[in-house]
Order: C-alpha cells, then sequence, then structure tokens
C-alpha cells in the first residue's frame, strides 16, 4: 500500500518536524515547533521532533514531551561537514517511515532533507522563522552557505512563509520559487481566556493597570535601552517591567540607574507560563522596541489574546501585524521622543486603551493553535496525494 492509499485508509500522517533548535531553549521558533507537534497529535497524527542536543548548560528532558523527541549532535560548524549530518534524518526514516518533512530551518536543516530527499522519495515543506533569510545576514555570504540555502528552497516541495517578510526574503533568494503558501504563527488561546493569578514574588508596587511591559531578550537588537530613555522622560511615570534576560541585562540595568529609573524600572527576569500571562494581562500596554526586523514575533499574539494593545516600531514584523489607532501604536526606530509622546497619551485616555485591546483580543481569535494546525495538515495531504 502506498503512502497515500494508507493515509486514506488510516487518517493518519507520520511527521517528521526538523528544527536546528528547539526546547529547552526558549524562542519563537521553539514554541512553534512544540506547539505544532502537540496539536498534530491531537489530530490523531504521528509527529516526531528532530533536533540537536541543547547548547550547555541547558539539558534535554524529552521525556517529558508527549511527543517523541529525537536529539544528533550539535553542528560542529555551520560551514564545514554540514552534510555528513544527513545520516541522522535518514536512520530515522528508516525506523519511523514519515510521510512527510517539514524543516523549520532553510539551513541547515531544509539544505540536509533536501540532500536526502533523492532517497526518501517524501514530500518536502521548508518554513523559516526569518533569520536565516533576512537580508543582511552575514551566514548568506559565506562561502558556500549561499549556494547550499538556495539548493534547499529548490528542492522544497512548498515554502511556507510565517509573514510577508519571510516572503519576500524567499523571494529576494529565490526569484523562481515555485510554490509559496502563507501559513502564519499560532497561539493557544485558552489560558488566556480566565484571569491568571498574581505571581507571588512580583513587587507589591506594580500593580494591574499601572504598568507597562517589555517582554523579551535583553539584546541590542531589541532596542531596550530606547525604551529606557523613552520612559525617562514621561513625567509622573508609571512603572516598567522588564521581562526578560540577556547579555544586555546589566548594562541595561546600569542604565536605568543613570537615568534615575531605580524606583520604577522592575527588571524581573525570565518569566514563562501563568506568570507571563498576568503580566501581559495587567499591562497598560506591551512595548516592542526592536531596532531590526521580527519575523513573525508571537509577543505581538500573546498580547493581543490577553486583551492589550501593543506599542512597537515600525520594522518588518511589527508593523505587518499592528494596525495603527485600532490595535496598538508605531513609532519609529530608534525615536525616544516619539515614543514617550505615545507613551502619554496612553495614559492619558484609557478608555481608548480599552478599545483597542477589545480589538487586539478579536484579532488574535484568528490565530489559534488549532487553525493553523490544521492548516499545516491540509497542506502535508496535497502534498501526499499529488
Amino acid at each position: 500500500m502506498g503512502r497515500a492509499e494508507r493515509l486514506i485508509a488510516s487518517n493518519q500522517m507520520r511527521i517528521c518536524l526538523y528544527t536546528a533548535t528547539a526546547l529547552p531553549k526558549l524562542g519563537g521558533q521553539e514554541a512553534v515547533v512544540d506547539s505544532l507537534a502537540r496539536h498534530f497529535q491531537k489530530l490523531g497524527h504521528d509527529p516526531v521532533v528532530l533536533a540537536p542536543q541543547p547548547r550547555r548548560p541547558l539539558r534535554a528532558h524529552d521525556s517529558e514531551f508527549p511527543y517523541p523527541v529525537v536529539r544528533h549532535p550539535r553542528f560542529v560548524s555551520t560551514r564545514d561537514f554540514v552534510s555528513w549530518y544527513r545520516v541522522f534524518l535518514k536512520r530515522l526514516h528508516a525506523r519511523r517511515h514519515f510521510d512527510i518533512i517539514h524543516c523549520h530551518d532553510v539551513y541547515p536543516t531544509g539544505y540536509l532533507a533536501g540532500l536526502c530527499k533523492p532517497k526518501l522519495h517524501i514530500p518536502l515543506v521548508i518554513t523559516s522563522h526569518g533569520g536565516d533569510v533576512r537580508e543582511n545576514n552575514p551566514r548568506l555570504e559565506r562561502g558556500p552557505i549561499p549556494q547550499r540555502l538556495r539548493a534547499a528552497l529548490h528542492a522544497a516541495d512548498v515554502l511556507v512563509s510565517i509573514a510577508p517578510f519571510t516572503e519576500r526574503n524567499f523571494k529576494r533568494l529565490y526569484p523562481d520559487a515555485p510554490h509559496i503558501v502563507t501559513i502564519p504563527n499560532g497561539i493557544d488561546l485558552a489560558p488566556y481566556q480566565s484571569h491568571a493569578p498574581r505571581p507571588a514574588a512580583l513587587d507589591p508596587s506594580i500593580q494591574p493597570g499601572n504598568f507597562f511591559l517589555y517582554l523579551g531578550r535583553l539584546a541590542h537588537r531589541k532596542g531596550v535601552d530606547v525604551l529606557l530613555k523613552a520612559f525617562s522622560q514621561i513625567g509622573n511615570t508609571p512603572k516598567l517591567v522588564i521581562a526578560g534576560t540577556g547579555d544586555d541585562e546589566l548594562t541595561l540595568m546600569d542604565t536605568s540607574a543613570a537615568l534615575g529609573l531605580t524606583d520604577c524600572v522592575h527588571f524581573v527576569g525570565r518569566v514563562e507560563g501563568a506568570d507571563k500571562i498576568y503580566l501581559l494581562q495587567n499591562a497598560i500596554a506591551t512595548i516592542m522596541p526592536s531596532r531590526v526586523w521580527e519575523a513573525f514575533p508571537l509577543v505581538v499574539l500573546e498580547t493581543f489574546a490577553a486583551g492589550r494593545p501593543l506599542i512597537g516600531t515600525r520594522v518588518p514584523g511589527i508593523a505587518d501585524l499592528i494596525e495603527e489607532s485600532k490595535t496598538g501604536h508605531l513609532f519609529t526606530d530608534e525615536n525616544p521622543d516619539e515614543l514617550t509622546q505615545i507613551l502619554r497619551d496612553a495614559l492619558a485616555d484609557r478608555e481608548k486603551l480599552h478599545q483597542m485591546g477589545t480589538a487586539a483580543r478579536d484579532l488574535a481569535n484568528r490565530y489559534s493553535w488549532e487553525s493553523v494546525a490544521q492548516k499545516h495538515i491540509n497542506l502535508y495531504q496535497q502534498l501526499i496525494r499529488g
């Protein structure tokens, strides 16, 4: 019985999700792969995640996931010996005989799957989460990597674009891309539909409706220093909660102190689960001051699902999701003065904020993981059935 016939008979697909980064590392791509695997299982399919071992000090606890996870050694280089790693994909296919492979990077995983495709004889889907196809990526200019990246795009049966940013870059790198399908990332709406409990360790001075929220990595590209400068100019300053960790954490703490913001800016570290939802639900608004592109930032959907507007920069990814004055506000990156005025206006018109939050929640309902996962399943079935 062929794959298509078996699929029709059993209505179950064996799906390989191959990604260069997975949980326990926290980030958008890792969360997407995890959510897809979970929802594929709920829909009655058989997913397996293939990923490298995480970097230390992170340790994989793969038995805690409801779906199987198979690990291979980390890539010793993104340039040399990469093709050798295809052996792990071929071994896994020999054991599990999956019907489709869906790579969550163009390079290296999409490239490796493309090398294996002549022997696997199954459809190949590739999703880029932005970084591997962005313009001015130093990796795209190194030796053989640009050619390998284009080879991966050529090998794919379908390229999945999560946002206009990734579609534009697919077409820039491979103008003859045969088939690009838009399927956005999703969000699990259920946790946001009830009020989350207040985190026990949260500073008592942080009260509902009296703080703005930044949620993300503390890195230069995220523009948190611009946010601090803007915040120092507001006057009658409310609280600012900065949730996240990163290489710039100590530098940003020093900047906050130098600007006289020690009493109103709270660095709360990494937050997850109900603690994160509480902050999102009770913030005045979430702020994303990114300096550069964001392919499809999940923080935007999380903010919308929590019923709050988002204030972000006019960069690809953020500007694609925010409708000005309806679900949030946009400002020019590297412009603290413009951000200061938006924050002042927000504090002066809480009714407008409430209206934008309601519209944002309605928009988030279109991005449920149930719907997004089913769109992927429909695509896989079309490919398998020819």
